[in-house]
């Protein structure tokens, strides 16, 4: 579960390292003073705001911590290395998923047909030497 109040000052100083004053601003839908004042500590963090610092950090509810560090900024899933993925590429990775499996079970069919392929060569191979020879 998120810790709203927790350490609001220290969540906002991160949010600002990541993504610098002016984003966060706009995201949080501030005017820069505002943040100023909350980032000096002259007011503090309303809760609601720190959740949605929390949620711009990657804290995100209901992930029961499988997500920390993941963001959504502008509309993109920010992964914690800071790669950034729009909707189009989260749902092709379902399809590079299946191409991937066909892929793979096509790749142990024809390590199948070579394992036949091979034993075929090494049972005629002797009987061909053997033509060969008496030929």
């Amino acid at each position: 579960m998120l810790e709203i109040n927790a350490r609001p000052g220290r969540d906002l100083r991160a949010l600002i390292e990541r993504i610098g004053e002016r984003a966060v601003a706009r995201e949080l839908n501030i005017h820069p003073k505002t943040l100023y004042r909350w980032a000096t500590g002259r007011t503090p963090i309303p809760g609601r705001q720190h959740l949605a610092i929390k949620l711009l950090l990657g804290d995100l509810p209901g992930t029961e911590g499988r997500w920390t560090g993941w963001g959504f900024v502008r509309g993109e899933l920010v992964s914690p290395g800071g790669d950034r993925y729009q909707p189009g590429d989260v749902l092709s990775l379902i399809i590079l998923r299946q191409q991937l499996t066909a892929q793979r079970q096509e790749l142990e069919r024809l390590k199948i047909r070579l394992a036949i392929a091979e034993q075929a060569v090494e049972t005629l191979a002797p009987a061909a030497n053997e033509s060969r020879a008496f030929g």
